[in-house]
């Protein structure tokens, strides 16, 4: 059975942080389309700066999930644009694929050359400042991390499809996971922190 919402969804903006301490978050987790995700991030920053006293507003880490229904090759434009914004974009295969208007499936596996081939694109039209990062969530077949210098697969934490009772909010699970990772690790440039916050997220 395919995955279907049974609540309505709930859309939280920048305006829902007003008057919080969530708008102080070191790390947002977004959900969205690309133009919104671009709209968000510029809404959060300029709310932080705002909202501080200082001049100098540390800039949160920003990790972008694309919304599984526009990662199509209508939106590959927006896509690129979005792209410079975030610290880290983390689509599963078959988003990642669905921008380019390719198949990442394959007949046991993931598309594992596919992928990476998809993955380079992007880090070649660049992600946030030109450091940033790309890690695809490939469910049993784990992830794929890849910033400048670094192209790793990561086994997914069980190997066993019988140990896994539900995978409902797994993505969600790994990318909180990932998000305090990138916050920990021992560089103060997140997404030099790729590989641990994924270890993080498995």
């Amino acid at each position: 059975e395919a995955f279907r919402y049974l609540t309505p969804k709930l859309r939280v903006d920048h305006e829902s942080l007003i008057g919080t301490d969530l708008l102080w978050s070191k790390s947002f987790h977004l959900i969205c389309s690309p133009l919104r995700c671009i709209d968000l991030i510029e809404n959060i920053i300029a709310l932080r700066k705002k909202g501080s006293s200082s001049t100098d507003v540390r800039r949160p880490v920003f990790i972008w999930e694309p919304v599984p229904d526009l990662c199509t090759p209508a939106e590959y434009e927006n896509c690129l644009k979005a792209l410079k914004y975030v610290d880290v974009v983390s689509p599963n295969h078959g988003e990642l694929g669905g921008f380019f208007g390719r198949n990442t499936d394959g007949k046991e596996f993931v598309d594992f050359r596919t992928i990476e081939k998809l993955c380079s694109q992007w880090l070649d039209s660049g992600v946030g400042d030109g450091n940033g990062g790309v890690v695809v969530r490939c469910g049993k077949d784990g992830c794929l991390i890849m910033r400048r210098g670094l192209r790793k697969w990561m086994p997914a934490y069980h190997q066993s499809a019988e140990k896994v009772a539900d995978p409902t909010g797994g993505g969600n699970s790994f990318l909180g996971g990932l998000a305090v990772g990138l916050l920990r690790g021992g560089s103060l440039c997140a997404p030099d922190n790729l590989e641990e916050a994924a270890i993080w997220g498995t």
